[in-house]
């Protein structure tokens, strides 16, 4: 007889609920959290039901044991508590777990981007957190999905994810807890250099949303994949790309490009990155922002995300390796100017990482 388990879900977003409801429904007690009131409410007002749907092998209604804003009430005796909040809120979110994490708990950053398990592990312990606890961070969000009330539905579901952590050598219970449910997830055989920099949300994100913003303007629909990344855009998207990789290769980690990804998440191939983008069906009918006025855009994960927990700690990593990165620097230069932001100043950067003045050895040690 199989075990059951509890999970605590940070977030209540596409992939929070995803999760609440692909897990419950494999037989294990989900709960749900949010800051936010408003993304609780469709769930607690349909009696904590979930109804899971699409490309996914089980689907149906799913009940969550508990819908709270409470984090204390949420992750007590939790057996892996999974934060699908944005990257760029890490921090926060590791301040506030740092007050209710019991040693030898388990947390999940789904996904982490680039270095979020150990943003998230220098911010709890320098907080007076355990020093005991598991931090994990995926390379990417196992689904692709999108929730509209208390419906989930999934394009696709990526064949492997893999994760590492802290510490490095101690993540055996998250994976003798986790692999026999979701397979999908397996080990980072290069630990989090290889997590970090295999972050294609880097890619797939900042640059094609700051080049199609005239377009999310004027709430017209579009799929964001199929039609939002054209060939130029496409085609910037893989410099951004070799510089990625050329930074990877600097640390002696081996990733696999944007196109060997697609093939590798989701079966699909073509000639360049935009032809694999059109390949992929699992990308159907996933829509674009669609942004009302000039401050709609302030809150939108795709840039305020990923180019601070992406771009920059990369670019900065590149600087350290002796990487030029001047499409990256391009990328975060004009999210800047039509932010309004430094996020240079505000992501992760060295010093933010705890990383400012180390030396190439003791980075690759991590």
């Amino acid at each position: 007889m199989k075990m059951m388990s509890c999970f605590a879900i940070m977030g209540a977003g596409n992939a929070g609920c995803a999760f609440a409801a692909h897990l419950n429904l494999l037989g294990h007690q989900t709960r749900l959290y949010d800051v936010v009131p408003e993304p609780l409410a469709a769930v607690s007002e349909s009696g904590n039901k979930l109804i899971l749907e699409g490309e996914i092998p089980v689907t149906g209604e799913a009940s969550v044991e508990l819908v709270t804003n409470d984090l204390g009430e949420l992750v007590d005796g939790a057996d892996l508590i999974l934060c699908t909040s944005p990257a760029h809120t890490h921090r926060a979110v590791a301040l506030d777990l740092a007050k209710h994490l019991r040693p030898g708990q388990m947390v999940m950053l789904n996904p982490g981007r680039t270095c979020g398990a150990l943003e998230v592990k220098e911010v709890i312990a320098a907080s007076g957190g355990t020093p005991d606890s598991i931090v994990i961070e995926a390379q990417t969000l196992l689904y692709a999905c999108r929730r509209q009330g208390n419906r989930v539905h999934v394009f696709g579901v990526k064949e492997t994810v893999a994760c590492a952590g802290f510490p490095g050598n101690g993540l055996d219970p998250f994976f003798d807890l986790l692999q026999p449910i979701l397979p999908q997830f397996v080990k980072a055989e290069q630990g989090i250099w290889q997590t970090s920099l295999d972050n294609i949300g880097m890619l797939f994100h900042p640059a094609p949303t700051l080049l199609n913003l005239a377009r999310m303007e004027t709430g017209a629909p579009f799929d964001y994949y199929h039609e939002g990344m054209s060939p130029t855009v496409a085609f910037l998207v893989e410099q951004l790309d070799a510089e990625r990789c050329a930074v990877a290769r600097a640390m002696g980690v081996t990733i696999p490009t944007a196109l060997e990804w697609l093939k590798a998440s989701y079966g699909t191939t073509g000639k360049n990155l935009h032809e694999a983008i059109q390949n992929n069906r699992f990308y159907a009918g996933i829509k674009a922002p669609q942004l009302k006025g000039i401050d709609a855009k302030r809150g939108l994960r795709y840039v305020v995300e990923d180019v601070p927990s992406g771009l920059v700690p990369v670019s900065q990593l590149g600087s350290v390796f002796g990487v030029p990165t001047p499409v990256m620097d391009l990328v975060i230069d004009l999210a800047d100017t039509l932010f309004e932001r430094n996020f240079r100043e505000s992501g992760r950067n060295l010093d933010r990482l705890g990383l400012a003045g180390k030396s190439r050895e003791e980075i690759l040690r991590l």
